[in-house]
């Protein structure tokens, strides 16, 4: 069962491909960060269940993101490891603070829209307190 647990609107990502040891500007867009919980349960011997779950979170870069004039779409889906650097509103004011995302690896990526998603624990609880 998947579910989302919070949806947040950025201003100005600027997205970098990590490619042998350099950092190289994809382009700029407009992301919108969605947090999902995926919960399993797992049968276990007996009358109880344990119920296993994993938080993640999804960036989808959209609409139509600006890509810098060297990148190509078939160039940009041969990298493997993005950055994103975005800002996004805290919770309690509505101030945009400067986030940074490492190591995203791209889910998928289209004309339209990109949409990257990150497993990384750390990451997800820092999104969820800001």
């Amino acid at each position: 069962m998947e579910r989302l647990i919070d949806s947040i609107s950025g201003q100005s990502c600027e997205i970098f491909a990590i490619s042998h040891h350099s950092r190289i500007k994809v382009g700029v867009a407009t992301p919108e960060v969605e947090i999902y919980e995926h919960a399993v349960k797992v049968p276990t011997i007996g009358t109880n269940s344990i119920r296993y779950k994993r938080t993640y979170f999804s960036i989808v870069i959209c609409p139509d993101p600006e890509m810098t004039a060297e990148m190509t779409e078939n160039v940009l889906n041969d990298l493997k490891a993005f950055e994103l650097s975005m800002w996004l509103p805290r919770k309690k004011d509505g101030v945009f603070v400067p986030f940074a995302i490492y190591g995203a690896c791209a889910a998928d990526i289209s004309p339209e829209y990109w949409e990257f998603r990150i497993t990384d624990q750390e990451t997800v609880q820092k999104l969820l307190a800001l």
